[in-house]
């Protein structure tokens, strides 16, 4: 295995422009009661990432080290070799900032103050569930406490400890299943207690289920077709809008200090959005990015206006700007919507079977796996029917419930709804 001192003594003698050293000292246990699985690892997972200065530009490459591998200088090369390969316009490195100071570290998975085994701490709260009647519940959670190290070229240096927790539960009848997915920092936010009933109540819906009334109507998503797949759901839309290196191909549909669609600045309601990555157990919260650059809080939109987007150290360079550690926590102001169902026919989203966004026009196709169809005082579940949503309009003219959620790496409104969408087949 290579030594820190002889990487570093390898870097040194190859005169390398810029680097990026990250160890991630690693303990993982995971508890799945499908198996029956108890297991534990530990590793160490190091990173080298090289910036190249030749005379037609900078080259930049990433190489995870193995390992078994014994060889600095090899390394060392190889990466050079990768970076000379992947030549683009020179930049400069911005000089190191400070950190963000976050917690991440859950303090109930704190080896300083809890001495129990972590595949121990993962069976207990799997013992512990409350597990809905009428239904089959098997869970597997995966517990993560790791100690990160980043080093820089020029002697930057920085230390932090983080943990995750990462559920995943089958929820059954004889004749229907749902499966729930959850990851937060710290285990009390999986909430999995909560998720498995909502799966349990949805099932009822889905069993007696039939297709719903194609046409257009009002559109309410709740939170797990909000939030779809586990990740930023529908709200990966406005990620994706704020990537500066799409943004400086042109290829995104709005560009800073305008409106991200005509009248969104208008509107009663405005739409805001905040990146935060310094957000105390927050997902994808950290001190610093892959690239070594300090992570910021800032806004991507205010009031229906594109105000920023994430910089890596690279693009904050060719920019001429302070990096910002990219598109993280999405932190999206809640509106004054108190879940009165509109009076026209509605279909309640409550599950999506997939989610499609095309990154750079916004398009989105959705597979309802379950709604309930209103219309006058009728209610029924309905599953099947594709929605196609043009996602940048319709955030930006969504209505917003005044009830927050905060989940994975979102923190927003529980519900929205969508004023007039085509339901096809």
């Amino acid at each position: 295995m290579i030594t820190r001192r002889a990487l570093l003594a390898a870097l040194a003698a190859r005169r390398v422009s810029d680097w990026v050293l990250t160890r991630r000292t690693q303990e993982r246990a995971w508890v799945d009661e499908g198996g029956p699985l108890r297991r534990t690892e530990q590793r160490t997972r190091t990173t080298l990432l090289v910036h190249h200065d030749l005379p037609q530009g900078r080259g930049s490459a990433r190489i995870e080290i193995g390992a078994l591998e014994a060889d600095a200088a090899g390394v060392v090369e190889h990466a050079l070799a990768l970076a000379s390969a992947a030549v683009g316009p020179a930049w400069r490195s911005p000089a190191s900032a400070a950190p963000a100071r976050v917690a991440l570290l859950d303090p109930a998975l704190d080896p300083a103050t809890v001495t129990t085994p972590l595949v121990d701490l993962g069976a207990a709260a799997l013992a512990g569930l409350r597990r809905p009647a009428g239904v089959t519940t098997e869970v597997a959670l995966e517990l993560v406490r790791e100690r990160v190290e980043v080093e820089a070229h020029g002697g930057f240096e920085a230390r932090w400890a983080a943990s995750t927790a990462r559920a995943r539960a089958l929820v059954t009848t004889a004749t229907h299943g749902l499966e729930v997915t959850r990851a937060a920092r710290r285990l009390a936010d999986l909430a999995l207690d909560g998720a498995l009933a909502d799966a349990a109540a949805d099932l009822a819906g889905l069993a007696a289920a039939t297709a719903p009334t194609p046409g257009r109507c009002a559109v309410i998503f709740r939170a797990d077709a909000l939030l779809h797949d586990g990740g930023l759901g529908v709200w990966q839309v406005f990620a994706d809008q704020a990537s500066a290196e799409i943004e400086r191909q042109g290829l995104t549909r709005y560009r800073p200090a305008t409106a991200i669609t005509a009248g969104a600045d208008q509107l009663d309601e405005p739409l805001s959005i905040t990146s935060d990555g310094a957000l105390a157990f927050g997902l994808a919260s950290a001190p610093l990015g892959d690239d070594a650059g300090a992570v910021r809080r800032f806004a991507l939109i205010e009031r229906g206006t594109a105000t920023g987007l994430g910089l890596s150290t690279r693009e904050a360079a060719r920019r001429g700007r302070e990096p910002n550690g990219g598109v993280r926590n999405l932190v999206i102001a809640p509106g004054t919507w108190r879940d009165q169902p509109p009076a026209v026919r509605t279909l309640d989203v409550r599950r999506l079977h997939a989610l499609t966004i095309e990154p750079y026009t916004g398009e989105a196709t959705l597979e309802i796996a379950l709604a309930f169809e209103r219309e006058g005082a009728a209610t029924r579940p309905v599953t099947g029917g594709t929605l196609r949503i043009d996602l940048v309009v319709a955030l930006a003219r969504a209505r917003r419930s005044e009830t927050s959620l905060r989940r994975g790496a979102y923190v927003g409104p529980a519900a929205i709804v969508l004023a007039d969408v085509d339901v096809v087949f």
